[in-house]
């Protein structure tokens, strides 16, 4: 059927899904569809050929279904993959909109009407998505995610995708339905054994933007047995990479690319994937090979330029090991900011304190030292603020910003457990002159009845015993970011001027001298 013949019902969301041998997670999926807060709904599954009761259980619910006003289609097609079963079911797509979740995962009760609500608000763009969960299907805990978030920011998601620097987790968009079969008039989409969310997402993000709903709304189900987890030989994990080539090729043709730049960057992408492929099966002939055709292409850096950057990273790398090494204990860092948990995470040290992946006001901070065990046991409170894009709360008079957290509940979660791991044997308190910090806070700060203790500062203050200076910030009017590199050939942080593992083997009620490399 023509797009000028195609007529699609206003509000509609159209659900198409493939079905392949889900017969023990299918009913969680259609009881989440159930379950939805949005109900102009049309259901399309597609069983692609299941081998066990898949289809049955379809059946058994398709009266639940429409007995709630929502339209069940189910098709059975002979066993290819997900992209043939998707393509067989999209041409009968009436909706507005269109969705299209695997047959194992969840939708969150309100997860259609959020989506559709932002794009019924914005006309002026034709897709949007939400953030998702990960979660075994047996035990329903929490997974930890297989896939980047990216920059939530980022609305031009084409080259973020195929790079794999964000999600295509599939049930977390959806799209304008006649935006995407101005794409495929047919709504046939191109059909490789790699899954059909390249084919879905990559045409339609090349030619629309598509911004980000910070809200968990999808639910991916992690399972050894599912096609994108099962473990491949080499064989077949050399025909995954031709196929993601070749189906690359054509969404090429589909787009319309032809400048040199962009399939440079394609190009590329290939490159790198091989490179990735012959590391892994150490076939370090071909490795080498691709790695200096991949250099040829590769933004104009010539083979020399590599070699150098991978001497910096190996040195770097030793650098840091030979400093893990050193250090004798595990201990507990409170810090106003990240520099905590970049010391942890580089010292792979067990995260024994409440202040990792957040930030305080330096005044907070030394308020919170000064009186710490009242804070701890006080009740952290969520703060609604619009103008943060993370979530906040208050500790009695204390704001915390919980900077990489996605909500708080999670937020206050990872406070409540990790301040039950202070040691308070092995306890190093750490400040930065930034973040509202005056000399008044200094004087505070250096007064703090911890021995163990030192900030961070922008020029020297030798009245302030607990205070280090670090070089390149002496003309600024705060200290600036100080876990960033030095523009130098050897790797290091500014924060390495500072010698914090000498400072972190200190024991007891002395003092914590202050030490430079």
């Amino acid at each position: 059927m023509a797009l000028e013949e195609k007529q699609f019902t206003e509000g509609l969301v159209s659900i198409v899904t493939p079905v392949y041998n889900t017969e023990e997670y299918l009913p969680d999926y259609l009881d989440s569809i159930l379950r939805q807060t949005y109900r102009k709904l049309e259901l399309i599954l597609v069983d692609d050929g299941s081998e066990d009761r898949s289809a049955a259980v379809a059946k058994s619910w398709q009266g639940r279904l429409e007995e709630k006003g929502i339209s069940c289609r189910i098709l059975r097609t002979r066993h290819r993959n997900a992209s043939a079963a998707l393509g067989h079911g999209l041409p009968f797509v009436t909706g507005e909109y269109l969705i299209w979740p695997d047959s194992d995962d969840v939708l969150a009760a309100n997860s259609i009407e959020i989506r559709v609500d932002f794009l019924k608000k914005h006309p002026e763009y034709s897709c949007v998505r939400s953030l998702s969960w990960y979660f075994d299907p047996k035990t329903k805990k929490r997974r930890a995610a297989d896939e980047k978030t990216g920059d939530p920011e980022q609305e031009e998601l084409f080259w973020d995708v195929l790079e794999g620097r964000t999600f295509v987790c599939c049930g977390c968009y959806i799209l304008r339905s006649e935006a995407f079969f101005r794409i495929y008039p047919d709504g046939k989409i191109p059909v490789y054994p790699v899954g059909q969310n390249f084919q879905m997402l990559l045409p339609f993000l090349y030619f629309h933007k598509c911004p980000t709903i910070r809200k968990e709304l999808y639910g991916v189900a992690v399972r050894s047995g599912s096609h994108s987890r099962q473990v491949l030989t080499r064989e077949q994990t050399e025909r995954k990479y031709q196929d993601y080539e070749r189906l690359m090729d054509d969404i090429v043709k589909i787009c319309g690319i032809t400048d040199r730049s962009s399939l440079k960057r394609i190009r590329i992408w290939k490159y790198r994937r091989r490179l990735l492929l012959a590391r892994q099966y150490g076939q370090y002939g071909k490795a080498i090979k691709t790695f200096l055709l991949l250099t040829k292409w590769e933004h104009g850096k010539n083979v020399a330029d590599r070699i150098l950057e991978g001497m910096r990273n190996a040195e770097w790398r030793l650098y840091k090991y030979i400093k893990r090494k050193r250090l004798k204990g595990q201990p507990s860092i409170l810090a106003s900011n990240c520099i905590g948990t970049m010391i942890c995470h580089d010292m792979k040290l067990p995260w024994n304190s409440p202040t990792v992946n957040l930030k305080m006001d330096m005044n907070d901070f030394v308020k919170f030292c000064g009186n710490m065990d009242w804070y701890l046991k006080q009740e952290l409170r969520p703060v609604p603020d619009p103008q943060a894009p993370y979530p906040v709360g208050m500790l009695g008079d204390i704001r915390i910003d919980f900077v990489h957290y996605l909500n708080f509940e999670d937020a206050a979660g990872q406070w409540d457990r990790r301040k039950k791991r202070i040691d308070r044997e092995q306890l190093f308190i750490m400040g930065c002159e930034k973040d509202g910090c005056t000399y008044e806070t200094l004087r505070r700060f250096d007064r703090l009845p911890w021995e163990n203790k030192v900030i961070l500062t922008r020029k020297p203050y030798p009245e302030f015993r607990s205070a280090f200076p670090v070089r390149g910030f002496e003309d600024c009017d705060e200290l600036g970011t100080v876990t960033n590199f030095r523009p130098q050939f050897l790797k290091r942080r500014y924060l390495d001027d500072f010698d914090y593992v000498s400072f972190l083997n200190r024991k007891g009620n002395r003092r914590a001298g202050i030490h430079r490399k």
